[in-house]
């Protein structure tokens, strides 16, 4: 019987019938303190040896875990991911949106650590562009949501629209519309292929600062901020400067109401010039207005 099936016996029938070996090698129980239980001493003997012989085996080998692709497209500034963050906390998905899609025109990147809060957002809602997601995250970002289980629904429909071509606001038909079309139904903007004249867009602010829209106000104004040319801010600054309500006298909730839509356009479209100087690195070359108080 080896010293270690010895010492394996004296565990298995207990050390009150049989006594710890006193011929352990040096290297095994030199540092044993003599006055320990006997029941201690096994379990001391049983955690080293135990320890020495996984320690002492080769490993098992196995294949290579999957490698990422590469990524060549450079990646947004930290001035852009700065306006990422801010629109990540919380989510604010049109505006999410809008920041996707000026990175997929300028052929930049989000870095990885945004991957996930990008990936998480993603996956509680369906507004969140997932074509411009998977431009912006790029093969290796869409290859690191696949490793996520949870995730394996988006990545799919990422996986999906990678080559898909990002719409744009252009103006596909040329269609023109009246002043009395825009404002029987204001919904007609929204079209991809309505091109924003500045008769169209001095009839957007007006229904927009009429308070008309009540609740839905602000929401309608974020869509328009989203695709308001940025070259028309000063159309925008100046209906701001005037006395908007002027145009009708408004309730106080009708007051609110256009204020706040306002206030949200006025924030999309600062947003985009901002994001647009973040991405390109030039100076913004218009001072941000003031929206009075009415």
């Amino acid at each position: 019987m080896t010293v270690w099936e010895d010492v394996v016996t004296t565990g298995l029938i207990g050390t009150d019938r049989r006594p710890v070996p006193d011929d352990l090698p040096q290297s095994w129980g030199a540092e044993l303190d003599q006055t320990l239980d006997s029941a201690h001493a096994v379990l001391t003997l049983a955690a080293r040896h135990r320890a020495l012989t996984r320690a002492g085996n080769v490993l098992e080998s196995c294949a290579s875990g999957p490698f990422a692709p590469p990524d060549q497209q450079p990646l947004a500034s930290r001035t852009a991911h700065e306006i990422l963050v801010r629109l990540l906390s919380p989510p604010e998905v049109d505006l999410l949106n809008l920041w996707l899609l000026t990175a997929v025109e300028l052929g930049q990147r989000a870095a990885p650590e945004y991957w996930t809060p990008l990936a998480m957002t993603a996956a509680r809602t369906p507004d969140l562009d997932r074509a411009a997601l998977a431009e912006v995250v790029g093969n290796r970002g869409v290859w690191f949501i696949e490793q996520n289980p949870q995730w394996t629904r988006l990545a799919k429909g990422l996986r999906s629209k990678a080559h898909d071509e990002v719409a744009s606001n252009g103006n596909a038909s040329g269609i023109e519309l009246t002043e009395d079309a825009v404002r029987a139904d204001p919904e007609l903007i929204m079209r991809p292929d309505i091109p924003w004249t500045k008769e169209v867009i001095k009839t957007v602010l007006a229904i927009i600062s009429s308070g008309q829209l009540q609740q839905r106000g602000a929401r309608y104004a974020v869509s328009v901020g989203a695709r308001l040319p940025l070259e028309h801010y000063e159309l925008l600054r100046r209906r701001l400067q005037e006395n908007a309500p002027r145009d009708a006298p408004l309730t106080p909730a009708a007051l609110r109401s256009a204020r706040e839509a306002l206030l949200a356009l006025e924030r999309t479209v600062w947003l985009r010039i901002e994001m647009r100087s973040a991405f390109s690195g030039k100076p913004i070359m218009v001072e941000r207005l003031e929206i009075p108080q009415w």
